[in-house]
């Protein structure tokens, strides 16, 4: 069975020992790394153990690490891989499936530890942490069972003493380690032993002074009986206090009742008052929405206009597409009108040579054909490079129409960023002159029609917060733009309790046009249970709240608890894809960067969001002042970037047209150049049939050619006539477009005056309503704030009587627990004066005593206290050690009895092993010297006797014997350990070929038989007898160059 964990899947080494750089994987099972000597075999086991935590004199390599540094290196790395894997595994869910442990030696003698997660995360540096991966995973690398190198078998085997071999066997088996323990706990029971005894010479001492105590409490119970009747009269106090509060909560009572009888009253007076109010709010409310009709409907006469001149601009496209059309007619006739000038040439010549002799015609025809013909090659070429000049200059009016398109955008986006920019600078000085202007130009007369109302007492509940931004800071300036934007008018918003206030609030908003109200309870919630993790940075972490309420507000309408900053974009894609099936960590609802993208899906998923950039005056800016540079800066920026821009325009408009001039030319080339070809082709065919007529015949056929020449004119003519046609439609249907622009350029100058008429007439209206709503309010106001005097009132009386109601419920509870209600008798005074005369008697009967009752009646009980716990403690210890010895003989009797079976089990298997070679054996362990005794009987094939053998000590083998035994023995004690690695370096390097091939067979079929453990054997010999298959794997390394790269 393959392991699950604690097996090695590779190991890697940087400038270790004779390695440059080596990496060698292993497999789950058996391992076989071959090579020759100086390879760098043993710098493998030497690396496994010091990347497991072993020390530099346990590999027999080296006195200290830094020795096992790669000459020249300054440094050395290690790093290994463990399996993780399984339901045993070492806490996966921080580690995954594979632990990676890297520990890296300086030239100074310094190391330390990285262990890393299977996704690369350092996890731990300690070497505690080391410690318990390996004893998790059943890993001991100091264990010479575990790893044994050639050094250690040879002395083990050869030089060694039984005394030393009985203490390899304690310690591979670590029944030595057990041994220790049970010796440490020894120690403790004497310890507690030595306690025991001390204790008992002081409870004697202890016993004697509680008696006294208890006699000198009895000579003072003389004084109990005035203490009981201080005690009684003590009770009648306490309820007498009870009856005085009873009295005054019916009193106050009685005043509340009163009162609140008088409160129906003044509801109804202040409901007529509000309804006249919310009547005229009505008619305005009316008023304004006219206006606003009004206002809206100038929009379809605007969309009107604008689709007006789209047609204008397409109808102006269309007259221009057609004036290129008639330029392109007329080049072909300029160029027909030359071709007949031409026929006229050669009508002229013909008669001239008409007296000539047929002879010389002929000739002269002839090379008339041929120069007509090279004519025409090289017209055909011209045309061929014309059409390829003609798609160049297309595409490249094409692509700079693009560019020019992509510039004038640019150039309207910068000449709106740039006006948004002084914008915002002017808004800069504003709020420069009045901070409160960064939450809207008329912040501050808001501010002071709030303060005016609330001194007047005008608001129900709570007067109200805002701008909310006001009672917010920001101590990270870096994250501005994206608190702002997430933000957005929240910040400028005001917070009331009641929905009367909002009404009062949105009246005084909607005369300055500014914010937004938030109707809430005020409660300061707790939110701790909702925050994420402190490793994220959270919107609410950044900011400094004045108000906490506001604090809450923030939390309930925009999260930001909940809501993280992030700078890098891929940090926040792997944040918020970190959590339950892909989605966001625990806590977290939203994600932002510091690039103004919202990152992340609750539900799982990579979406992103580009965040609207909020473009007001800056609300959460400490310095205004550098704000203001940087904006002047930019807007230097962007205007010297319009200046580029334009002039790029600029060129390009004239490349456009120079190119759209230069293409125009060479579409009347390429008709030119057809034609051309077409009239040489016919004058050449003409000539090829006429060379046997006469020359009479050639003035005919030129005559006949001249003519389908003109009659060709007169078809171009007749197309002209459309185009021409067309031209006067176009321009026909562009007048009337142009008339409705005009008409409807005047009715929205119309409308927007008739707008601008209602607006005043409105304004005029809304004025008397807004006066006569002015007489009511106050009104109002004065029936609310004569109804918050009365309502205070109310609850200042009620809170006293909820207080003295609760007092007297505190009073009358505390009195009960202290004794039952008894009958008073006299006032409070009275009492109060007998008990004081009856503990003066009792303070002169303790000043004779020399110390009060109570206080004997403590020591008394301290001291019998003390007897018993000290009795006590000493009787649970000593049934504690009696426990601990019993459970320490039954441990050690377990221990014996393991190590015996150990024992059997060992010797068993060694003669078993040993007769897979026909050899025999005895292996003696006498515990009570501490020594282990090893024969070994091989078959004595030098003798030349049969059947003859020879008992050997293990010093007498030879070298292939010693190595075979060492085996056997490993397998034996092997057997009887769990452990997940074990290593041999140099098993068979003394062995011969048949004592190796059976160790080989040996050792391969005991790591079959063993579940879940990893071998790793190391020989100089060749291993061709070995398979690999799915669970053997052989490394071969190159012989010693000293510059060995990965391993394959």
């Amino acid at each position: 069975m393959v392991a699950e964990m604690g097996v090695i899947e590779f190991i890697e080494m940087y400038d270790f020992m004779c390695h440059r750089h080596l990496k060698v994987p292993f497999g789950p099972k058996i391992n076989f790394i071959i090579g020759h000597n100086g390879s760098g075999k043993s710098a493998i086991l030497t690396a496994i153990m010091i990347c497991l935590g072993g020390k530099a004199n346990a590999t027999n390599r080296a006195q200290s690490l830094k020795a096992l540094i790669r000459e020249g290196a300054s440094q050395a790395e290690v790093r290994l891989q463990l399996r993780n894997r399984g339901p045993d595994a070492y806490k996966p869910e921080i580690y995954g499936e594979s632990i990676i442990i890297e520990r890296r030696i300086s030239k100074e003698g310094a190391s330390g530890y990285k262990i890393k997660s299977s996704q690369g995360k350092t996890i731990a540096t300690k070497r505690d942490e080391l410690s318990s991966i390996c004893d998790h995973m059943s890993i001991q690398v100091d264990n010479p069972m575990n790893v044994l190198s050639q050094d250690t078998a040879r002395q083990f085997l050869q030089s060694s003493t039984p005394e030393e071999k009985h203490k390899f066997f304690m310690r591979g088996t670590q029944l030595h380690q057990l041994s220790m323990d049970y010796n440490i706990v020894r120690d403790c029971i004497a310890g507690m032993q030595t306690t025991i005894a001390g204790k008992k010479e002081i409870l004697p001492e202890l016993h004697e002074l509680a008696k006294a105590a208890q006699a000198r409490f009895k000579d003072s119970q003389q004084a109990i009986t005035l203490e009981l009747k201080v005690e009684g009269l003590k009770h009648q106090v306490a309820w007498a206090q009870i009856e005085d509060q009873e009295k005054n909560v019916k009193s106050t009572q009685e005043k509340l009742e009163t009162m609140s009888a008088n409160r129906p009253k003044m509801e109804r007076k202040r409901a007529q008052e509000e309804q006249a109010i919310a009547e005229l709010d009505e008619k305005i409310t009316q008023l304004e929405k006219l206006a606003d009709e009004h206002a809206n409907s100038i929009v379809p006469n605007q969309e009107k206009k604008r689709q007006l001149e789209h047609e204008l601009r397409e109808k102006r496209n269309e007259l221009k597409t057609l004036q290129d059309d008639e330029r392109t007619i007329n080049d072909e006739m300029k160029g027909l009108r030359d071709v007949i000038r031409g026929y006229d040439q050669q009508i002229e010549q013909e008669v001239r040579k008409l007296q000539a002799n047929t002879h010389t015609r002929r000739v002269e025809t002839e090379s008339r054909i041929d120069k007509l013909l090279s004519e025409i090659d090289q017209c055909r070429r011209q045309l061929a490079e014309e059409r390829e000049t003609l798609a160049t200059l297309e595409q490249q009016v094409d692509e700079r129409r693009g560019r020019v398109e992509h510039v004038n955008a640019a150039v309207n986006r910068g000449k709106r960023e740039l006006q948004e920019t002084k914008e915002r600078i002017r808004q800069l000085e504003d709020q420069k002159q009045n901070s409160l202007r960064a939450f809207g130009p008329s912040m501050p007369e808001v501010l002071q029609a709030i303060q005016e109302v609330t001194e007047k007492g005008g608001w129900r509940g709570e007067a109200p917060v805002g701008p909310l931004g006001r009672h917010v800071k920001l101590h990270e300036q870096r994250w501005a733009p994206v608190i702002e934007s997430a933000l957005g008018n929240v910040l400028n918003a005001f917070a009331v309790t009641t929905d009367v206030d909002r009404t009062t609030l949105f009246g005084i908003l909607r005369r300055h046009r500014n914010s937004d109200i938030v109707l809430t309870k005020k409660i300061i919630f707790d939110y701790r249970d909702k925050e994420p993790s402190d490793r994220f940075l959270t919107i609410n972490r950044v900011l400094d709240f004045s108000d906490e309420w506001v604090r809450r507000l923030l939390i309930d309408k925009n999260a930001i608890e909940s809501t993280i900053l992030v700078e890098k974009r891929s940090d926040a894609d792997r944040i918020t894809s970190s959590g339950r099936d892909g989605g966001f960590p625990e806590n977290v609802t939203g994600c932002f960067t510091i690039d103004l993208i919202r990152v992340g899906d609750r539900s799982g998923g990579a979406a992103s969001i580009m965040m609207t950039k909020y473009r007001g005056p800056p609300r959460l800016t400490a310095n205004v002042d550098q704000e203001q540079r940087e904006l002047e800066g930019t807007v230097r920026k962007l205007e010297d970037s319009l200046r580029y821009r334009a002039r790029e325009s600029q060129d390009l408009m004239a490349e456009v047209e120079s190119k759209d001039r230069e293409r125009i030319q060479t579409k009347r080339q390429l008709a030119n150049l057809d034609k051309e070809i077409k009239l040489k082709t016919r004058g050449a065919e003409d000539l090829k049939e006429t060379l046997q007529d006469d020359e009479a015949t050639k003035l005919h056929v030129y005559e006949e050619s001249k003519q389908q020449t003109l009659a060709q004119i007169e078809d171009i003519k007749k197309q002209y006539e459309p185009i021409a046609k067309q031209k006067q439609v176009i321009t026909m249907e562009m007048e009337p477009l142009k008339e409705q622009i005009l008409q409807l350029n005047e009715s929205i100058r119309s409308q927007e005056g008739d707008g601008l008429k209602i607006r005043v007439s409105s304004g005029t209206k809304l004025d008397t309503l807004n006066r006569e709503k002015q007489v009511h309010i106050p009104k109002v106001e004065y029936w609310n704030k004569k109804m918050e005097v009365d309502t205070a009132a109310i609850s200042e009386l009620q809170k006293e009587l909820d207080m003295r109601i609760k007092y007297l419920e505190e009073s009358t509870a505390k009195a009960t627990e202290y004794c039952e209600r008894v009958v008073v008798t006299a006032t409070t005074g009275q009492l109060e004066r007998e008990i004081k005369q009856i503990q003066d008697r009792l303070r002169e009967q303790e000043a004779r005593r020399g110390c009060s009752v109570e206080e004997i009646e403590r020591d008394m009980r301290h001291k019998l206290e003390e007897y018993k716990s000290a009795k006590l403690a000493i009787s649970q210890l000593e049934r504690f050690v009696t426990q601990l010895k019993h459970t320490l003989h039954i441990r050690l009797s377990r221990w014996r009895e393991f190590r015996m079976a150990m024992s059997v089990r060992t010797r068993i298997n060694f003669g078993l092993q040993l007769s897979t070679r026909a050899y025999s054996g005895e292996l003696s362990l006498d515990h009570s010297k501490q020594q282990m005794t090893i024969r070994v009987e091989t078959e004595d094939q030098r003798s030349g006797k049969t059947g003859v053998s020879r008992d050997k000590d293990p010093k007498s083998l030879s070298g292939g014997e010693k190595s075979f035994s060492t085996i056997c023995l490993l397998m034996a004690l092997w057997d009887c350990m769990p452990c997940t690695i074990r290593c041999l370096d140099e098993f068979d390097v003394f062995m011969d070929a048949v004592n190796r091939r059976i160790s080989m067979g040996m050792l391969i079929e005991f790591a079959r038989q063993s579940s879940g453990v990893q071998y790793i054997l190391i020989t100089p010999q060749d291993a061709s007898s070995v398979s690999p298959g799915p669970d053997v794997r052989v490394h071969r390394l190159h012989d010693p160059e000293r510059n060995q790269q990965t391993l394959v």
